[in-house]
């Protein structure tokens, strides 16, 4: 797992990347109601979804979400 201890932690050292991941980040760490204790990809993307994000954004938040997982600092 992440040496971070969430992924919203996470998310917040990326928001300044100029990349999918900054874009989303930045518009994570935004969303006053973004989950900031989502403990799994399943509950993120049953997140985003209840948002009705668009599917890059599903995209990039999977593709986010197992570079987390795997403990990488950027993607």
């Amino acid at each position: 797992m992440s040496k971070f201890t969430t992924f919203y932690g996470w998310l917040d050292k990326q928001k300044s990347r100029k990349s999918p991941l900054g874009t989303f980040a930045g518009e994570a760490v935004r969303d006053e109601s973004f989950p900031k204790d989502v403990a799994s990809l399943d509950a993120l993307l049953t997140y985003l979804k209840s948002k009705k994000v668009a599917g890059v954004t599903v995209a990039t938040a999977r593709i986010a979400w197992q570079t987390y997982a795997r403990g990488e600092k950027k993607l």
